[in-house]
């Protein structure tokens, strides 16, 4: 870290900065001490709550040094800072209280969520879903996606006994699962809750790759724990299901995302993780895929709470403008 901040200096230096832009805790603190160093503004991009993420996922004891140190950190950060970005209004609404786009010193907030680059998902329009499907073997199959991490905050039980669920209910059912954890632990569960191997796959597929599969699927799953840090959290994956055109079933609890399902009519949400639960989404999930013009929706949807130019850079834009009209700049 003291590297980091030196390095931060010397380009601050040479190439005359005057802001710093910092994305999460430890490069923010470098970044406040270079500031501390050489005037110049920070903008903290606090993304998640770093010390309750560590805590939550058990890597850090609960209340321990670490997580404790952390939050001193964070709190000093908070402090000196001239501008904040997160990434949910709820996360807004816990750290800064009312709702408002300035802190009681009149420093800027902006929400900006995980976009996602329509371009990509553009191009996988010139593909055909028919052709697609009948490539991976999914012809006539219900076909339920997951892109993602398995373990920690992704709950692997619960999205996997919701899949079986989804069998048990239609036996057409297909599931994809597009993952970087190992694959055997995904398939071993799989096949324990009585999936048969050809029903499924589990693969490791680029982020290019992604918006040609996500066009062969029909609905899309999310379960995260639902804990304290999860309030600040925009799973990019939920953007991604939306932009293809997926409806989605998620479970309540995580960032924005009640609220979004709720207003947007999107997708299902699960308060519970039982049998019941799961085939009540299931039922919802049919009942919206008999509009013909879901997909469209959905993408529009998308388009105008994630897109990455519309969306994310005019806010980013917004913030820096703010910050460059602003009269303040707090001192470390």
């Amino acid at each position: 870290m003291a590297v980091g901040a030196w390095t931060i200096l010397r380009i601050m230096r040479r190439e005359g900065v005057t802001i710093l832009h910092a994305r999460n805790h430890v490069p923010a603190l470098m970044s406040a001490v270079a500031k501390r160093l050489q005037a110049a503004r920070m903008v903290f991009d606090i993304r998640g709550f770093m010390p309750e993420e560590y805590t939550d996922a058990g890597i850090w004891p609960e209340n321990g040094y670490l997580y404790r140190g952390l939050k001193r950190v964070e709190r000093y950060l908070l402090r000196v800072s001239d501008a904040f970005v997160l990434l949910t209004e709820k996360a807004r609404d816990i750290v800064f209280p009312g709702g408002l786009d300035t802190d009681k010193l009149g420093r800027p907030i902006e929400v900006i969520p995980c976009c996602v680059d329509f371009e990509r998902f553009e191009a996988a329009d010139n593909i055909s879903r028919e052709a697609l499907r009948a490539e991976l073997d999914l012809t006539g199959r219900r076909v339920i996606v997951y892109v993602g991490s398995f373990g920690g905050w992704y709950l692997t039980d619960e999205m996997t006994e919701f899949l079986a669920a989804a069998h048990n209910q239609d036996a057409a059912t297909f599931s994809m699962i597009l993952t970087q954890s190992p694959a055997q632990l995904v398939t071993n569960r799989m096949r324990s809750l009585g999936i048969a191997q050809e029903n499924f796959f589990v693969t490791r597929v680029t982020p290019e790759e992604v918006p040609r599969y996500l066009k062969a699927a029909d609905i899309a799953i999310s379960f995260i724990k639902n804990c304290y840090s999860k309030q600040s959290s925009s799973p990019t994956k939920i953007a991604e299901y939306l932009a293809s055109g997926l409806p989605v079933v998620c479970n309540a609890g995580v960032g924005d995302l009640d609220k979004l399902i709720a207003e947007n009519q999107v997708g299902a949400l699960i308060t519970e993780f039982t049998s019941q639960a799961y085939l009540k989404a299931l039922q919802e999930i049919e009942k919206m895929r008999g509009d013909k013009q879901l997909a469209e929706h959905l993408r529009a949807v998308a388009r105008r709470e994630f897109d990455l130019a519309g969306v994310g850079g005019t806010r980013y834009r917004r913030l820096y403008q703010r910050l460059l009209n602003g009269t303040r700049a707090s001192s470390a």
